[in-house]
């Protein structure tokens, strides 16, 4: 929409005015889409890695050439895996706060957090474990209860169950990630070497289920989205796509 259209629209009293997130969303379903693909692939390489290991406890000898092409393969699929994690974390946290904010443009005046809580409740220790679970939470309800305030045949969907394993997953992962994290630097043996390469093996097992289920919860939230723009439009709004 041209600038100048955009102001006059604004002018107009009582005009609600929101930003598309569908496109975001569909950004978002191909982003994680590859990381799922990406976990797999990961799943199989350290399952590969492990046997190696485990054959080498037994044998007290590897063949060099085979570590080698183990230790080049994970690194590049480490890579991989890492940079469409960061990519992963981006979109989703864009789709987030967009989905939050527009629940503020709407002018619901009783929400608990401020919009840009969308995005650092994931980045402050303890907050993270809960807040965002609760403006998801809130998310899936008052996006449906504004709609049923201009179209009363709608029926609410309910939420809670699946992004509350959604959740369940997430705080899961984080753990298990952490521990990972803590123990990658103290592989000196190859105990440790074994049982840094399951706990690998765990979170990457973890992580499948977690990115399905957020794929859900966006696809279900995207079909709310769409009809809260349509409800907009009809009763004089104004959706904005940037």
């Amino acid at each position: 929409m041209e600038k100048g259209k955009r102001i006059a629209l604004g002018e107009k009293k009582n005009t609600i005015e929101i930003w598309d997130n569908s496109k975001r969303a569909k950004i978002l379903f191909s982003v994680f889409w590859v990381l799922i693909v990406c976990t797999i692939i990961g799943i199989v390489s350290g399952y590969l890695e492990l046997q190696l290991l485990k054959r080498a406890q037994l044998e007290f000898f590897i063949d060099e050439g085979e570590a080698h092409s183990n230790d080049l393969r994970q690194k590049i699929i480490g890579l991989l895996q890492t940079v469409i994690f960061i990519v992963s974390v981006i979109v989703f946290l864009n789709w987030f706060r967009r989905a939050y904010g527009n629940l503020h443009r709407l002018g619901i005046s009783y929400l608990e957090y401020k919009e840009s809580m969308a995005l650092w409740a994931w980045f402050i220790p303890i907050i993270v474990l809960f807040r965002p679970v609760k403006i998801m939470n809130e998310i899936w309800k008052e996006t449906q209860w504004y709609i049923k305030k201009t179209d009363n045949t709608y029926k609410i969907e309910k939420g809670s169950v699946v992004i509350g394993i959604w959740w369940g997953f997430f705080i899961v992962s984080n753990f298990v990630g952490r521990y990972v994290l803590k123990n990658a630097f103290k592989q000196d043996t190859l105990e440790q070497l074994i049982e840094g390469s399951q706990a690998f093996l765990i979170a990457d097992i973890i992580q499948i289920p977690e990115a399905l289920l957020v794929i859900l919860i966006v696809h279900r939230l995207s079909k709310i989205e769409s009809k809260l723009a349509h409800e907009i439009k009809k009763t004089g709004g104004t959706v904005i796509y940037r």
